[in-house]
C-alpha cells in the first residue's frame, strides 16, 4: 500500500529528526555546563568606576540590545564572529511606568527584583532570567544597538514579549524556530519580530549568532549608541568601529 510506506517513511523521518535534535541538545547540554565554567580572568570592564557604570545605565534605554564578548571565557571560543552574547535592557521602574506597562501582569511579578537593580533579561544556561547590569559588565566588549523606529505601542509590546520570556529553559538546539525554549541571541529574534534578522543553518536547523544581530547596523536598522572593546569606550565614528 503506497500510502502505508510513506506514512511509515514520514514517521521514521520524523524519528530521525527528533534523534538528530536529542544528541545536539545532549551533547551541547553536555559541553556548555562543562566548558562554561571554565573563566581565566574577570571581564575588563569590571574595573571601570561606579561613576562610569552610572553613566552606561543613564545612556540606556528600554529595548536596547546589548552585545559583549568575553574572550577570557573558554566558550567564547567556539561561538562564531566577534561577539558571544546577547541580551535586552528592559529599564528602570520610572521607564516602565513612563511606557504604561509597570502594572502589567507579566512585569508586575518582577517588580521587586526591577527595584533592586535588575534591569537586563538574558537567555544563559540556567535558562531565561532578569539581571543586574553589576553581572553582565563581567566582559572586556560592551556593544549596545538601538531600534529608533519604534512606537510607544510597539516599546509596550515589545517589552511585554520580553518579560514572557523570562523562565524559559536555555535552547541547547540553538533553533530560532521554536520558542519554547530560548537561546541568548534568539531572545532578540523573538521580541523584535518586526525585524527581518539574518540567520545561519546548522546543523539541519536555523540559527542567529550575536554577529547576525550586529549586522543590522550596515543597514541602520539598529543604531549603535555605546561602544567599549577591550574595556575601553569607543567615542567616535560607531557604526565603522561595528562594521569593522
Amino acid at each position: 500500500d503506497p500510502s502505508a510506506l510513506r506514512v511509515y517513511f514520514d514517521r521514521l523521518y520524523d524519528r530521525s529528526i527528533f534523534m538528530g535534535d536529542l544528541f545536539t541538545f545532549m551533547t551541547s547540554n553536555i559541553f556548555g555546563n562543562t566548558v562554561g565554567l571554565v573563566a581565566f580572568r574577570k571581564g575588563m570592564l569590571t574595573k571601570i568606576s561606579s561613576t562610569e557604570k552610572k553613566s552606561i545605565a543613564k545612556t540606556l534605554k528600554p529595548l536596547d540590545v546589548m552585545l559583549e564578548k568575553t574572550p577570557f571565557r573558554l566558550t567564547d571560543q567556539f561561538i562564531p564572529g566577534h561577539y558571544g552574547h546577547v541580551a535586552i535592557w528592559i529599564g528602570t521602574e520610572e521607564e516602565l511606568k513612563a511606557l504604561g506597562v509597570w502594572d502589567h501582569p507579566s512585569v508586575a511579578k518582577y517588580h521587586e527584583q526591577i527595584r533592586s537593580g535588575h534591569h537586563i533579561i538574558e537567555a544563559l544556561r540556567p535558562g531565561v532570567q532578569i539581571n543586574s547590569l553589576e553581572h553582565f559588565l563581567n566582559i572586556d566588549d560592551l556593544l549596545v544597538l538601538r531600534d529608533q523606529t519604534l512606537t510607544d505601542e510597539q516599546r509596550r509590546e515589545y517589552v511585554v514579549r520580553a518579560f514572557n520570556q523570562i523562565g524559559k529553559d536555555y535552547d541547547f538546539n540553538f533553533d530560532v524556530e521554536t520558542d519554547k525554549k530560548i537561546v541568548c541571541s534568539e531572545i532578540v529574534y523573538v521580541v523584535f519580530h518586526n525585524i527581518n534578522w539574518p540567520t545561519d543553518k546548522a546543523l539541519g536547523r536555523y540559527t542567529i549568532s550575536p554577529d547576525n544581530v550586529a549586522s543590522k547596523v550596515k543597514d541602520d536598522t539598529l543604531v549603535p549608541v555605546l561602544m567599549y572593546t577591550n574595556g575601553k569606550k569607543i567615542e567616535d565614528n560607531l557604526k565603522e568601529e561595528v562594521e569593522a
